[in-house]
């Protein structure tokens, strides 16, 4: 069992997506190695979260929002899967 930081996995409803979300994840993934458990965000142990948006209009930014803790938002796949698993295991700040 991995021992890592609690994140979920959001996506955007994908209605106009631009890049493969799914394989972007998957890199992001491999990155994280056990760095970081997938859960979802029912889970009571959670302490980030990951939107993939698949457009810049990123229509979740719009209603999301989880108190305390760490919400990485992406809206394209420029972005090195390196720094958003550094993103995500940033600490929040109080």
């Amino acid at each position: 069992m991995t021992e890592g930081k609690r994140v979920a996995l959001k996506y955007c409803g994908g209605c106009n997506p631009e890049f493969d979300r799914v394989e972007y994840y998957r890199r992001i993934k491999v990155v994280a190695g056990d760095s970081i458990e997938w859960v979802t965000l029912d889970d009571p142990g959670l302490e980030a979260v990951l939107l993939i948006m698949g457009c810049p209009t990123a229509c979740p930014e719009r209603t999301f929002a989880v108190a305390d803790m760490n919400v990485v938002s992406i809206r394209d796949n420029t972005g090195a899967p390196e720094d958003i698993v550094k993103k995500l295991l940033k600490e929040r700040k109080k």
